[in-house]
């Protein structure tokens, strides 16, 4: 191995065009958890879970922000929103001994789902949280597609392989 990847050295949180000020320390990503049907029956010693190509179960995410403001409202008013976290990640080349930096960007389009006002305390901050529906996700790395996917175009691609292209092409 001659990178190891370390850590994200910062980020900033987009709506749209719009740099999202007031965004909380962190931001969780989705979980990919596939839809699946249990399999069993005559010629089976049991019975196992079979993923259904490019389907997932619901995706959610939270943008957190230190306290109530109007961007937090702006996500109730629209109905489809984009997200795009664009991050500078750091990884330790073995071979040169040197630090290097990679872009990384994360786009994301979804409907609202919630919105927690948070609570209100002398000298803390809200804690208000906007919950997004995912229905896309597309991950970059130095400018390369890791994982998009699109629920909506039956479009899952994973490392430049589409694995949603027999299903597109067989309805």
């Amino acid at each position: 191995m001659s990178t190891i990847p370390e850590k994200i050295v910062n980020f900033n949180v987009y709506s749209d065009a719009d740099k999202l000020v007031g965004v909380a320390a962190e931001v969780t990503l989705p979980d990919f958890e596939a839809m699946t049907e249990t399999i069993s029956g005559a010629g089976i010693a049991g019975e196992y879970e079979s993923a259904t190509p490019g389907h997932f179960g619901s995706q959610t995410i939270e943008i957190p922000f230190r306290s109530i403001s109007d961007p937090s409202f702006k996500f109730l008013q629209n109905r489809g929103q984009t997200i795009i976290l664009r991050a500078a990640q750091q990884s330790y080349d073995v071979s040169s001994g040197k630090t290097n930096i990679r872009p990384l960007k994360v786009t994301i389009k979804g409907l609202p789902k919630g919105l927690n006002l948070g609570k209100v305390g002398v000298g803390t901050p809200t804690e208000t949280t906007n919950t997004i529906e995912i229905l896309y996700i597309k991950i970059e790395e130095n400018g390369v597609t890791l994982l998009e996917l699109d629920k909506l175009n039956f479009i899952f691609i994973v490392n430049g392989t589409d694995l949603m292209e027999d299903v597109r092409n067989a309805i």
